[in-house]
This record gives structure tokens, sequence and C-alpha cells, in this order.
């Protein structure tokens, strides 16, 4: 029981400090993209399991469907173009938060 308490706590410090990193980092979104492109090939690299690139690539598509659609007086609305104008780094965020939610999840239920 203490072991998965340290790796929950591991978890958290690890996660949120990166989070907050790429939060508070710098506005320039090139600087963003290669220290998220860093961690994400550290991760992919050293600690990855069976099913984290199908989750990662699941993460990244659900940013592009939250970023594409909108509610507006009682209808969605789909705009496909503002994934271009997107930076590649929010997909790599997101991807990454999707892997690390997952790995944080089998952490507890083991």
């Amino acid at each position: 029981m203490k072991n998965r308490v340290n790796l929950i706590v591991v978890f958290y410090v690890l996660y949120f400090g990166w989070l907050s990193v790429v939060t508070f980092l710098s506005p320039d979104s090139q600087l963003l993209t290669y220290f998220t492109s860093a961690v994400t090939i550290f991760y992919f690299a050293a600690l990855r399991e069976k099913w984290d690139v199908f989750f990662f690539i699941l993460g990244a598509c659900l940013m592009v469907l939250a970023a594409s659609t909108s509610f507006h007086r009682g209808e969605f609305k789909f705009n496909f173009g503002v994934v271009t104008e997107l930076h590649v780094w929010l997909y790599l965020a997101w991807g990454t938060t999707v892997v690390g939610l997952r790995k944080f999840f089998l952490i507890v239920m083991r």
C-alpha cells in the first residue's frame, strides 16, 4: 500500500510540475513546442506501455474536436479551419495529459 501511495505522489509532483512549466514557461510557442516534444519523446522512450500510443492519439483528437466545435443558439457548429491555427505543443500536451491520466488510473487501480 505504501508503494502505491509513493507512486501517486511521484505522479502528482511530476505531472503538475510539467503542467506548471508548460503553462508559465513562455508565451513563445516554438519554445513550448520544443519542450513538450522533449517530454513526449522522453515518455515514449522510457515509460511507454502497451496502449499509450492509442491514448496519445485519442487525446490529440479530442483536442481537435474540442477546438473545432462550438455550440451556438442550440446547435453544434464545426469549424475545422481552427485546427490549422493551433500550435503543435497543444496537440502534444493533450496527448500527454490523456496518457498521464491513464497511467495514474492504472496506478490507483493496482
